[in-house]
C-alpha cells in the first residue's frame, strides 16, 4: 500500500470513529432526557388548597411578631383593627392568589401527632373566611433536608410539604399590605 492510500484509510477510519462517537453521545443524551421526562411526569402533586380568592371577605395572619386582620368592605380591603389605615387592594389580591392554589409534592396521611411537624404551635397561621366557610392554613417546622416547610389545612389528618419560598411569600405583616403614599417631589 502506498503512502497516499494509508493516509486516506486512516482519515476514513478517523471520520468513522468521530461519526460513531457523535452517534453514541446523541443516544446517551436522548436516554438521559427521556429518564428526566419520565421522572417529571411521574411526580405526583397534591392539591393543598383550592379557594376562589374573589369570595374571601376576611383574612387573618398570625406569625411570630404580629397578628393581622383584614376585612373586605364595599370592595375595599381594610384593617379590622384600624379602619382608617389604607390597604393596597392589589397586594391583598396577590396574596390571596398565592394562597388559593397551593400544591405539594409530598403528602403524609393519617397524622396523629402534629407536634412532630411543628403544627401544634405553627410559625404561621392563616385563616380565610367567606360566607359560612373558613379555611385554616398552618405552616410549621422547616425541614433542612428537603428545604421545605410542613403545612396542614383545616382539621385534615394530612400534612404536606411546601417550598420555603411559599412560607416567605405568605408570612406578611400589616406593613406589607398598607397603601404606600406616592410622594411627589
Amino acid at each position: 500500500m502506498n503512502k497516499s492510500r494509508k493516509i486516506q484509510l486512516t482519515g476514513m477510519c478517523l471520520l468513522l470513529f468521530l461519526v460513531l462517537a457523535a452517534f453514541g453521545a446523541l443516544k446517551v443524551y436522548q436516554s438521559h432526557a427521556e429518564q428526566a421526562e419520565a421522572q417529571t411526569e411521574g411526580e405526583e402533586t397534591y392539591s393543598v388548597t383550592q379557594i376562589d380568592p374573589s369570595k374571601v371577605k376576611e383574612i387573618g395572619i398570625i406569625n411570630d411578631t404580629e397578628t393581622v386582620n383584614l376585612i373586605k368592605e364595599g370592595g375595599e380591603w381594610k384593617c379590622a383593627d384600624d379602619k382608617t389605615l389604607q390597604m393596597d387592594g392589589s397586594v391583598v389580591e396577590s396574596y390571596l392568589n398565592q394562597v388559593a392554589e397551593i400544591t405539594s409534592a409530598l403528602k403524609i396521611e393519617g397524622v396523629e401527632d402534629f407536634s412532630q411537624y411543628g403544627l401544634d404551635q405553627p410559625q404561621l397561621n392563616i385563616t380565610l373566611q367567606w360566607e359560612n366557610n373558613m379555611y385554616t392554613i398552618k405552616i410549621g417546622d422547616y425541614n433542612t433536608i428537603t428545604g421545605s416547610y410542613y403545612i396542614s389545612v383545616n382539621e385534615e389528618d394530612s400534612v404536606y410539604t411546601v417550598d420555603s419560598s411559599l412560607f416567605y411569600a405568605l408570612n406578611k405583616g400589616l406593613e406589607d399590605f398598607k397603601q404606600t403614599e406616592n410622594v411627589i417631589q
